[in-house]
């Protein structure tokens, strides 16, 4: 065996994390790793403490490598440093600028990012919504935690393609199903009329995707608005969820992303059996599905 990885989730009731685990498991049995799995359920100081614990039992449990799916990036660069000084590889399964400085101060250990394209991931938020409601119009878009690059990077792409065609509304919520629906759900309250109805509703994942549809869902209930028809599209795109949902109706578009975890695992491999260094950043490509040819108003 090569050793052990620690695979350290934001949570287990999301999709896109699921599938990192799967992956993960997977990856790292072909590769020759053993593998430990932990979830600090959406709780960033945990996430902290049950990295901090591995590394410190990292002699006796043959840790060689951390993956992080972040919580919250601003609380990371400090345990990523211990984790180098310690001697062990760190791969962060989403996007973080930190880890160019830390990669710079730490040449000889792998320290790096796998992440999703996710300016292209808003950018095709973008085209979908172009696609379905025309060149211009009002948008509102439930993001992820804004404190994240991931998030903040899924919004400037998409303004970046609606530019000033559209009036853009934001919601923030924290990529659960729950939340967007209490976001949309205090938003939806407060409309006076169908005339302030945006033509679409575009979600930073599937998760909260679905919480949009539900809420949308009782206001059209409660309001007599015509709400429970609206355009939504979300992200993550697997094909036992985004997917399915697609297919099902119950979702207009997803974005179509890989997870981040199985080619962190085949580049941890590369450093343990042939030295070879990965790139500060591997950035997956992503895909809208369906096609943006597909999508029609």
């Amino acid at each position: 065996m090569l050793g052990t990885i620690g695979l350290f989730l934001r949570s287990h009731d999301n999709d896109y994390q699921q599938r990192l685990k799967e992956v993960g498991l997977r990856e790292a049995k072909r590769q020759g790793f053993d593998i430990v799995v932990e979830s600090a359920q959406n709780d960033a100081t945990r996430q902290v403490e049950q990295i901090r614990a591995a590394i410190k039992n990292a002699p006796t449990t043959k840790l060689v490598a951390v993956l992080a799916s972040a919580v919250r990036d601003d609380v990371l660069p400090e345990v990523v440093r211990e984790a180098a000084e310690a001697g062990l590889d760190w791969a962060l399964l989403n996007e973080g600028t930190y880890i160019d400085g830390i990669h710079e101060q730490y040449p000889k250990r792998a320290i790096f990012a796998v992440t999703p394209d996710q300016a292209e991931i808003g950018r095709i938020h973008g085209r979908q919504v172009r696609a379905l409601v025309g060149n211009a119009g009002k948008v509102l878009c439930v993001t992820g935690p804004l404190n994240t690059v991931s998030a903040q990077r899924r919004l400037d792409g998409l303004k970046e393609v609606l530019a000033d065609n559209f009036s853009l509304i934001e919601l923030n919520a924290d990529w659960t199903s729950e939340r967007a629906r209490m976001e949309v759900e205090r938003w939806a309250r407060a409309l006076a009329s169908d005339a302030e109805l945006p033509g679409m509703f575009v979600a930073h994942n599937d998760e909260m995707a679905l919480g949009v549809r539900q809420a949308l869902r009782d206001a059209a209930s409660q309001k007599d608005l015509p709400l429970a028809t609206a355009y939504i599209t979300g992200c993550d795109g697997s094909q036992t969820f985004g997917q399915r949902l697609v297919r099902e109706g119950r979702l207009k578009a997803t974005v179509i992303m890989p997870p981040a975890s199985g080619a962190a695992i085949e580049w941890i491999a590369r450093v343990r059996t042939k030295s070879e260094l990965p790139p500060v950043r591997v950035i997956q490509p992503v895909t809208s599905f369906p096609a943006i040819s597909g999508l029609k108003k």
